[in-house]
């Protein structure tokens, strides 16, 4: 059976964010998946990176108790994905603190060179974004989140092979016109065909 971890992150739980997210899972479910939803808001995760944290990065000190929580989720799953609306060109604070505290030295990877907890799993990071996919890829953003997250976190640092990004775009708060609602089904339902597809790997 395959283990699904989905990290969602945004503060109001009728969210598309969190709407993506169960899309992933259901599809996963229908698979056979055994699939755990992890929401960073609704689980309390502070982001802030602390003292503690510093002295567990320096070997001078345990994983904080929160963060340890989350990695022993992290490390029981086959398949992870992490969907957050893209803030100001980047990931919002919370899943930055993600990347801070939980995807840190020692447990993700390692000085020595060693495979992490993350090595060989499956990650796919879904964002959500007010522009086009297209828009994000010519203009260097899109490059650059892809750099910064994909190639050199999770595949150069943690030893994620198959790692990808993927868009959910063209979305406006509050946007009831009909095609564009049209539109963000679809986009729901290529994530569902996606949770499937990757749990039945």
């Amino acid at each position: 059976m395959t283990n699904v971890l989905v990290i969602t992150s945004n503060p109001d739980p009728g969210s598309l964010t969190d709407t993506a997210g169960d899309a992933f899972a259901a599809g996963a479910r229908a698979a056979g998946a055994d699939v755990d939803v992890l929401d960073l808001y609704d689980a309390g995760f502070s982001p802030v990176y602390t003292l503690a944290d510093r002295r567990h990065y320096l070997g001078r000190g345990p994983v904080p108790r929160d963060v340890a929580v989350i990695q022993d989720r992290l490390e029981k799953a086959d398949v992870i994905v992490i969907v957050f609306p893209v803030y100001w060109y980047t990931m919002p604070a919370m899943v930055k603190g993600l990347f801070d505290r939980v995807i840190c030295r020692g447990f993700a990877y390692n000085p020595s060179g060693e495979p992490g907890a993350l090595a060989g799993k499956t990650v796919r990071v879904v964002m959500l974004t007010g522009g086009s996919q297209g828009w994000y890829e010519s203009d260097g953003v899109g490059e650059a989140l892809d750099n910064q997250i994909r190639r050199q976190t999770l595949t150069k640092y943690c030893g994620v092979e198959d790692a990808k990004i993927v868009y959910v775009d063209n979305l406006v708060s509050g946007d009831d016109d009909p095609e564009r609602r049209r539109a963000v089904a679809e986009q729901l339902e290529r994530l569902r065909v996606m949770g499937e597809s990757l749990a039945s790997e």
